[in-house]
């Protein structure tokens, strides 16, 4: 059975870790694409199926998997807001579906890039909406750990993906690229059977004025069905309070992002993570490794699969470390201002290297460079991995979280498209300079991250707000700091009737 955890706290910090509850301390105890299009891109026969893409047309394929999320996002945040998270999330996989499919049988460039485009409609809708109801559902004690294995456990299916095409290497004909593309299916087929009992958000639920319904989640997923929980009182009163007063501090709408000191430090997080995650020099590694490795004298599409493979082991390793163990224990600003500095450091390497093998064509610097690649990942993992979608979505209030999420989806598509485009022309045009230009990205990243980004362990969803609304989440605050705010009449959106957020608990 559960009890109180954590023997203390500061005065500043949240005491639902010291609260009791009904579940035991080891949650296992109580009841109850990118790696394809880089094996694709080693398979001689996707190569004369398309006609050796050009530079221009490779980035044209690609790209066509990220274009269609700078309108799409704005519809996911619209559905997710008003029919709820689960059937936004559905959707969007059941269109990942029918994209796949139709990847797997194009006859042609035309059908191939269609296809792209129609998984990438329900890949960036999905990705508005999933993470938020993951940390709206999530226990608070586990909440962290939850949301940073959401991208780590990416590299469970880039290691099968790897695995399959230089499997299916050696297969006559088509069936050599068509069976990886089938697999594509898989993952959203996945998603839909494993989440058709996944509850609502409660958050949504209670914004929604299905309060009952809200609480009788938590009551059955966070105190495994206890009644009068007292973690579970102390979490449905801060999330009444917290819609009641992102309604009184006009935090509902995405003119809103522009109206308080607060919103406007979460809207620059926002574009910093989701430009960085792709321009920080993971986007040229990702995306191009097989051409990178041709400039390094790899030529081989077995030696370039093998290193594909090991490089998406390794990837799994930092990222779900980082996911695990470094989230609450180390806090998120370590793990960013580490993660980016070292990235920094290992690009440096990597150019160095790469200039040495361009002007003496000596093979031993190419290879050096294949370990520094590994070194360049493993600094990348154990931030930008875990908390590259959960930290953005972690520091918005509920009714600001999937309009903030649409944000972080057009702009990372924005800059995904973008960077995928010019980098393949990059490399062909200027070889390893091109490096330069992530290194001074990152330089510039580690002072953003310094200077902006706030530290938000140990908190639940809710507190975190406390720390860039101080000054307007003051009855939040008192709930934090265990202080008794007295009986309180908060009307929150959509519930059609007022809440008395003192006897909230109540409402059962």
């Amino acid at each position: 059975m559960g009890g109180p955890v954590g023997a203390s706290r500061s005065e500043d910090e949240s005491r639902f870790k010291t609260i009791p509850n009904n579940t035991h301390r080891n949650w296992w105890s109580d009841p109850d694409d990118g790696s394809l299009f880089n094996g694709l891109q080693s398979i001689d026969a996707w190569q004369e199926h398309f006609g050796h893409p050009t530079s221009n047309i490779l980035g044209l394929m690609n790209s066509a998997g990220f274009l269609p999320g700078l309108i799409v996002c704005w519809l996911s945040d619209w559905l997710g807001s008003h029919y709820g998270r689960r059937i936004t999330v559905w959707l969007g996989s059941a269109i990942s579906i029918v994209g796949g499919l139709i990847i797997a049988l194009a006859n042609g460039r035309g059908m191939f890039i269609a296809g792209r485009a129609v998984l990438g409609i329900g890949v960036q809708g999905t990705l508005v909406t999933a993470p938020s109801l993951l940390q709206e559902i999530a226990h608070p004690r586990y909440r962290a750990k939850i949301s940073g294995f959401y991208m780590s456990i990416y590299y469970l299916a880039a290691i099968i993906s790897a695995c399959v095409c230089r499997g299916t290497l050696n297969l006559a004909g088509n069936q050599a690229w068509r069976i990886p593309c089938y697999l594509q299916v898989v993952g959203p087929a996945f998603v839909i059977l494993t989440t058709l009992n996944c509850p609502e958000s409660p958050r949504w639920l209670v914004k929604k004025g299905k309060e009952k319904e809200a609480r009788d989640i938590l009551v059955k997923y966070h105190a495994n069905g206890k009644e009068d929980d007292e973690l579970v009182e102390y979490e449905f009163q801060e999330i009444v309070v917290a819609l009641s007063e992102e309604e009184a501090n006009s935090q509902t709408k995405y003119t809103d992002y522009l109206k308080s000191p607060g919103n406007r430090r979460r809207l620059l997080i926002i574009i910093v993570v989701s430009l960085g995650t792709n321009w920080v020099g993971n986007g040229i590694i990702g995306y191009y490794l097989a051409p990178i490795l041709r400039t390094l004298g790899i030529d081989s599409t077995d030696q370039q699969l093998q290193i594909l493979i090991g490089l998406q082991v390794w990837n799994c390793g930092p990222s779900a470390s980082g996911a695990a163990l470094g989230i609450d224990k180390f806090g998120r600003r370590p793990l960013w201002l580490t993660s980016t500095t070292g990235m920094c450091l290992s690009l440096c390497v990597v150019m160095g290297l790469s200039a040495g093998y361009d002007k003496t064509g000596t093979k031993a610097l190419g290879t050096a460079v294949i370990p520094f690649l590994f070194l360049f990942y493993g600094f990348y993992d154990i931030a930008w991995t875990p908390l590259s979608y959960s930290y953005p979505i972690e520091i918005l209030t509920f009714s600001l979280r999937t309009k903030g999420q649409a944000i972080f989806v057009f702009m990372q598509t924005l800059g995904m498209a973008t960077n995928l485009w010019v980098n393949p022309i990059a490399l062909e045009a200027i070889s390893w300079k091109y490096y330069a230009v992530y290194i001074a990205v990152d330089f510039a990243l580690i002072f953003l991250i310094y200077f902006t980004f706030p530290e938000t362990k140990n908190r639940t969803i809710e507190e975190i707000a406390i720390i860039f609304d101080s000054h307007q989440a003051t009855e939040l605050t008192g709930i934090m700091k265990g202080k008794d705010m007295g009986p309180q009449e908060e009307q929150i959106e959509g519930s059609g009737a007022a809440i008395d957020s003192s006897s909230a608990k109540a409402s059962h």
